[in-house]
């Protein structure tokens, strides 16, 4: 994924991770599980990572779907 304009959207836990991931996936959204940057906390420990117009779309569901999300913006990779 390119590093750019990138969004960690964090969530509150696991089943909210992988039920927005396959949202994303079911939409041709590129989007990256990854472990919650040290900088942050996060009871789920996971994340998801994309650009920052698909963040939009991402949060857009899970607010329809009653989830709770934290968006961070980053420029550097978290490869």
């Amino acid at each position: 994924m390119m590093s750019e304009n990138r969004e960690i959207v964090l969530f509150q836990n696991i089943r909210q991770v992988i039920k927005a991931e396959q949202w994303c996936r079911d939409n041709n959204l590129p989007v990256k599980v990854i472990p919650v940057p040290k900088p942050w906390s996060s009871e789920c420990g996971m994340c998801l990572e994309t650009t920052k117009d698909y963040a939009d779309q991402l949060e857009e569901f899970a607010m329809e779907s009653g989830m709770i999300t934290r968006r961070i913006p980053t420029t550097n990779s978290t490869n």
